[in-house]
């Protein structure tokens, strides 16, 4: 373990969120989030104690993280922080993960940690004796952290640094230092990264070299720092790695041919190549080294996304290969018509994407491009879309959801309609004949804009009845509808429907049977029928010219007429005589009536 001027871990923890917020970091910042469709699983490597990784958070997908001395810290992609490691030597019961969600991290090698909120604010926590949970009131406006032994650092989004803590008077900010954009700060010595590629070192005054004198060549090129054990290490533009300082730690000659994209230093140096590569080598003489450069078999051959160092181990987040979202398919699932494949997001940049149309799951032969025009030898089926991805190597399949059965072309349709003449009160039927003589489907007959009856088609044809009462008396011209299906377009056609009044018949009764002269008021019992369901109208009841009886007929029909006395003896014949109505024809009968004196 270092000594208490010792730095803390160089990895951050940090959110999306907040980053969006801030001035962007420099190129290889420890811990900056990896894009949350990269968010993969935790590898960690070193002392076997410190290396081990909780069944909980290796379940994650993590998108940051810190190694420190003894603890460690994740940031999860649902923006959640937590800390885990050994409870006795680290602040993990007092992590306040309360309001914590979203925000930049950092573990301590002393039992510290701070944090630099969404708002800019920074949070500490830990023990009481470094003086780094005393964050300055008036710090405000912070865009990153870092943390030492017994010093927390903090860049302003003005590019100044602010230090804080028992042994900030220790080695302080050299005067006038502004513009800066990155800060790591070593066992014994800080390095500052300004955003015009040149860094400023101090403190460690009695090495020789000095790890915080920056090499002439690199100043105005570099865009990512790291300081550890009495040694620095930068990248420069072109991705190479340079070490300086008391002790040099040879980059492995494997890194001649890579471009390096991030670095983290502690008592080893890790890096990230542009390729998802990590490389890990450090100080021959520190406890585990050799476990701490070995790179874990877990990460050969994957995409490691982030990286961290600490004290005795190190930490990767391993990105796989796999599908955000999937491929979707635009379009009508319709022969003739063309779908259109909007492509899957993967995780990882593939190096090569195929497209591969299926039909019920099956390949289509030569339907490997961004579109399908639909024919008939996919009618009934549902078709997908699947793109394959590949990146060194692997491979992953992403298929869209299915499209609705794929329908026939639909042709053109005719309507022919006939009807014969009906009287009111009887159902008229209209016959409906369909072009092409397959169709089938629903078709309608309307009156203006109401429906009056309603038929599916067979075979091309159909009888629609409509209702008894739906047409009144007089002649109309409908209009006969059909639907359609999905072979077969809609169409229209008329038909003109003649509706006469309906025919009636008349019963009449004389009562009672003796009827005397000037002296029996005789009454007839008249019941009127026919196709009408509603009877009105007059009865009248008629001897030669003259009337002698008249009523209303009743809504079933009946009526009971009564009669004046007759004035003679004899038989004589009356008339019954109905008028009828709009919707029934009038009738009339002549009965013999027996008249006594």
């Amino acid at each position: 373990m270092k000594s208490p001027t010792g730095r803390a871990a160089t990895a951050l923890v940090a959110s999306t969120v907040m980053l969006g917020a801030l001035s962007a970091p420099a190129l290889g910042v420890p811990g900056t989030p990896i894009p949350a469709k990269q968010a993969g699983k935790v590898v960690a490597w070193g002392s076997e104690f410190h290396a081990i990784v909780p069944e909980d958070i290796a379940a994650k997908k993590i998108v940051a993280v810190a190694a420190g001395d003894w603890y460690n810290l994740t940031l999860d992609s649902t923006g959640q922080v937590e800390a885990w490691g050994d409870p006795g030597r680290a602040p993990v019961s007092e992590f306040p993960a309360e309001g914590l969600s979203n925000v930049k991290v950092m573990a301590g090698v002393t039992t510290n940690a701070i944090a630099l909120k969404n708002d800019g604010t920074v949070v500490a926590w830990g023990s009481a004796a470094t003086g780094i949970n005393d964050v300055p009131a008036e710090l405000t406006d912070v865009k990153t952290v870092d943390l030492s032994g017994f010093v927390g650092l903090a860049v302003r989004a003005d590019g100044t640094v602010v230090r804080w803590g028992k042994q900030a008077a220790t080695f302080p900010v050299p005067a006038g230092l502004t513009d800066v954009v990155d800060i790591d700060a070593g066992t014994t010595h800080t390095l500052a990264l300004k955003s015009d590629g040149t860094v400023v070192g101090w403190g460690a005054a009695g090495t020789t070299p000095a790890p915080a004198t920056v090499p002439a060549e690199i100043q105005g090129h570099v865009v990512a720092i790291g300081a550890g054990v009495n040694t620095s290490a930068a990248v420069t533009d072109d991705g190479k790695v340079h070490v300086w300082g008391t002790v040099i730690w040879t980059p492995p000659a494997e890194l001649a041919d890579e471009k390096v994209v991030d670095i983290a230093m502690e008592e080893s140096i890790v890096v990230r190549t542009e390729s998802g590569k990590v490389f890990a080598w450090g100080n021959p003489a520190a406890p585990d080294i050799t476990a701490m450069t070995t790179i874990p078999e877990a990460l050969d051959g994957e995409y490691v996304g982030a990286i961290s160092a600490g004290e005795r181990h190190n930490i990767a987040i391993m990105t796989p290969l796999q599908a955000v979202s999937a491929p979707t398919i635009a379009g009508t699932a319709k022969v003739g018509q063309t779908l259109t494949a909007s492509d899957a997001e993967f995780s990882l940049e593939p190096e090569s994407v195929a497209t591969q149309w299926k039909a019920d799951g099956q390949a289509i032969a030569g339907a490997t491009g961004a579109t399908l025009a639909l024919t008939p030898a996919q009618v009934g089926k549902k078709i997908t879309v699947t793109q394959t991805a590949t990146r060194g190597g692997k491979t992953y399949e992403s298929t869209s959801a299915p499209t609705t059965a794929v329908a026939p072309t639909q042709v053109a349709s005719s309507v022919r309609a006939s009807a014969g003449g009906v009287r009111y009160g009887v159902a008229p039927r209209v016959a409906v004949s369909l072009s092409p003589g397959s169709a089938s489907g629903r078709v309608d007959v309307f009156r203006g804009a109401s429906r009056v009856g309603s038929a599916n088609a067979v075979g091309g044809r159909a009888t629609v009845v409509l209702g008894r009462t739906a047409l009144p008396v007089g002649t109309h011209t409908l209009s006969v509808r059909y639907a359609g299906n999905s072979a077969t377009l809609p169409s229209s056609g008329s038909v003109r429907v003649s509706v006469a009044k309906a025919a009636s018949g008349l019963r009449a009764k004389v009562s009672p049977k003796k009827i005397v002269r000037k002296k029996t008021k005789a009454k007839v019992a008249v019941t009127i029928s026919s196709t009408s369901p509603v009877k009105s109208g007059k009865v009248t009841i008629k001897l030669g010219k003259k009337t002698i009886g008249k009523a209303t007929v009743s809504r079933s029909g009946r009526v009971t007429v009564k009669l004046k006395k007759f004035p003679k003896a004899g038989t004589v014949r009356i008339k019954v005589i109905y008028s009828g109505n709009s919707t029934t024809t009038a009738v009339s009968k002549t009965i013999k009536v027996k008249i006594r004196r």
